[in-house]
This record gives C-alpha cells, sequence and structure tokens, in this order.
C-alpha cells in the first residue's frame, strides 16, 4: 500500500510539472539566438508563466531558435502488434498473444526553430516503454541468436504476471502547427514528424506462486533501432496521439519479420 501511494505520487508530480512544463512552452524560449544584419548575440530570457505572448508580438522577432530543458509531451495509450498488417497473430507468432499492451513516454530536451506565432519545429529527446502482457505461460530465452521460447507447465509453475518490456530513447524530428488563440486564449495544435528510438534495454517480469517476483534484463531480440510516423492533435494541453513504427519489432528473427509496433492514446502538452 505503502509502495503504491509513492508511486501514484510521484507520477502525479509528473503529470503536474508536464501541465506547467507545457504552460511554459506557449513562449517557448529558454533562450534564443537574435541575428540582425549588423550584429549575432545570444538571448537568455527567462518567462514568466502565464504572461500572454500576444501582448509581446512586438518584441518577437521570427524566425528564433528555443531549447532546453523540458517535461512534456507525456504520452499514456495502448500498444498493437500488427502482424503483416493485421492485429491477428499468425500461428507461429501466438506465443506472443497478450491481454493488454500499454505504452508510455515523454521528452525531457527539446531545442528548435520557431518560424511564426503558428508553426515551429523541433528535436526533442525523452524515453518510451512498452509493455506487453503476455498471455502464455512462457518463459522468454535469454541470449538467445533469435527470439525463442520454452512453455513452462502450468503444473509446475504458474505465471500470475509474464510482461515483457521495452525501454527506448526516444528521438522524435517534430513540426507543429498551431491556431491562432480563442477567445479563452487557448489553441488547436497539431504536431507530426518521424519517431525515432534506440533500445536501452528488454525485460521480462514475471510473479508466481513458486518463484514470486522475477525479472530477467535481457534484448530478447528486441529492434535495436525503431522508427516510424507519428501525429498529435490537441487542444490546450490536452490531445491524443498515434505512433507507426516500420521497423519490425524483433531482429534477427525471420519467423517474426512483419511484426510491427502500433501506438496511440492520450497526451499532455505539445
Amino acid at each position: 500500500m505503502i509502495q503504491s501511494t509513492i508511486k501514484f505520487g510521484i507520477f502525479g508530480a509528473f503529470l503536474f510539472l508536464g501541465i506547467t512544463a507545457s504552460h511554459a512552452q506557449e513562449t517557448d524560449s529558454i533562450f534564443s539566438l537574435d541575428t540582425s544584419e549588423h550584429k549575432t548575440k545570444l538571448n537568455i530570457s527567462f518567462e514568466v508563466f502565464g504572461v500572454d505572448d500576444e501582448d509581446k508580438k512586438e518584441a518577437i522577432k521570427y524566425p528564433r531558435f528555443f531549447g532546453g530543458m523540458t517535461f512534456t509531451r507525456v504520452d499514456w495509450g495502448f500498444s498493437r502488434i500488427m502482424d503483416d498488417g493485421k492485429f491477428t497473430l499468425s500461428d507461429d507468432n501466438q506465443f506472443l498473444s497478450y491481454k493488454k499492451a500499454s505504452n508510455f513516454g515523454f521528452d525531457i530536451l527539446q531545442v528548435g526553430l520557431r518560424f511564426s506565432d503558428n508553426f515551429k519545429t523541433y528535436l526533442s529527446g525523452g524515453f518510451e516503454w512498452n509493455y506487453f502482457r503476455l498471455e502464455k505461460n512462457i518463459l522468454l530465452t535469454e541470449n538467445s541468436s533469435s527470439l525463442s521460447y520454452q512453455i513452462v507447465d502450468e503444473n509446475d509453475i504458474r505465471y500470475k504476471k509474464n510482461i515483457l518490456t521495452s525501454t527506448y530513447l526516444r528521438l522524435p524530428l517534430a513540426f507543429e502547427w498551431r491556431s491562432n488563440k480563442f477567445h479563452n486564449g487557448e489553441r488547436v495544435k497539431v504536431a507530426f514528424g518521424a519517431m525515432t528510438g534506440i533500445l536501452l534495454k528488454g525485460t521480462q517480469r514475471l510473479k508466481s506462486d513458486v518463484n514470486g517476483k522475477q525479472k530477467f534484463r535481457d534484448n530478447y531480440n528486441l529492434s535495436s533501432f525503431q522508427y516510424g510516423p507519428f501525429v498529435r492533435i490537441g487542444y490546450d494541453d490536452f490531445g491524443l496521439f498515434a505512433k507507426y513504427y516500420v521497423n519490425d519489432l524483433f531482429e534477427n528473427s525471420p519467423a517474426q519479420a512483419g511484426l510491427n509496433n502500433f501506438t496511440f492514446g492520450f497526451t499532455l502538452g505539445f
């Protein structure tokens, strides 16, 4: 109970920081680069939350650079494995059947260029996790040349939890358009681009009455580099996202060729 409370408190703090950071991004600038005909200088500015940039339009010159630390674009949704374009797994891949699968990620760094009050492009960095809660009573093989597994007799050990987790360093390149402000000061926002990621680790987490909680760390032939298009659309700080990874979910595994990861859900912050 105490651990659950702590986890909930930490996640709540992250969400608060995400809302605060996304409000701060209405002005974008942690730093800006002013290049005129006679001089080049780096302007350091500290933005005050709640300042309406519509009131500062005369002072803002475009294009301008922005960047620095952030905590935003918090994605929380679902993952679906696509098998040759279908959501139904083939017979050879039934061992990867899952009860449910989720996706979670966020950005912590960004640098970009705002061309106008309505359009900007940026490169950001953060982390992303996929959680596949497997249905089958299987144990994935560690240090295998291709993805393999063994079936565990439920009379010996029955796994109450069997979760395959992938952790990626994500590096999206985004193009974002936002509307003019409405009468209430909010905007409609649309972002799209390419999502890339570098595999940091793979983990299989197990829970059973016999062995309790177990955790095995291995790459499990998960793709070392993932890439694909993404889109976000929202209003104010809230929206929806969808990502489709073109690369195979597993590498060096011919039997799993054609398995792709499609994720969608809710996003907080732009």
